[in-house]
């Protein structure tokens, strides 16, 4: 089932024209996907009022609720927002489910075999033997407005 999803996932990051990706292929998908996402959000949130020069942080749970996190003046709204446009939360997920994938390739991959074009079933089976699978599905945050872009964000409890 993991695999399946895999396989499905990967087949959006296959570059047009071709029948194979590389790991670099789900590296660039992954900043096109942030890109896209932070533009179009931060875009429309500005519309409805929030003030979009202070970060915040959100809190994507696995089941594509997203919510901010510690304080911003306009958090109602931006909670607000993103339960009125549930597609935008299961974006970010999709988005943030790219990093990960990205993320273990860059971590355990040499820049030869990340540019080594594979089939998406490959793919699949490599992150599926690769790739502990909570991690994928696990409670994310990210930092929204640094730099302009969503970063992962850590948890750091004493």
């Amino acid at each position: 089932m993991l695999r399946g999803y895999l396989r499905d996932l990967l087949a959006e990051a296959v570059p047009p024209g071709e029948d194979r990706l590389s790991f670099v292929d789900v590296e660039n998908h992954h900043a096109a996907l942030l890109t896209d996402w932070n533009g179009e959000v931060k875009s429309e949130l500005a519309t409805l009022g929030v003030d979009t020069t202070i970060p915040f942080r959100l809190l994507h749970d696995p089941a594509g609720a997203a919510t901010v996190t510690g304080s911003h003046p306009d958090s109602e709204m931006i909670n607000a927002y993103f339960a009125a446009n549930p597609d935008r939360a299961r974006e970010l997920g999709k988005t943030l489910q790219y990093g990960k994938l990205a993320a273990t390739a860059r971590n355990r991959l040499s820049n030869s075999d990340m540019e080594r074009p594979l089939t998406t079933e490959a793919m699949a089976w490599w992150y599926t033997t690769n790739m502990d699978s909570s991690q994928l599905f696990s409670t994310t945050g990210t930092v929204v407005g640094a730099g302009n872009t969503p970063y992962k964000g850590l948890d750091i409890r004493v």
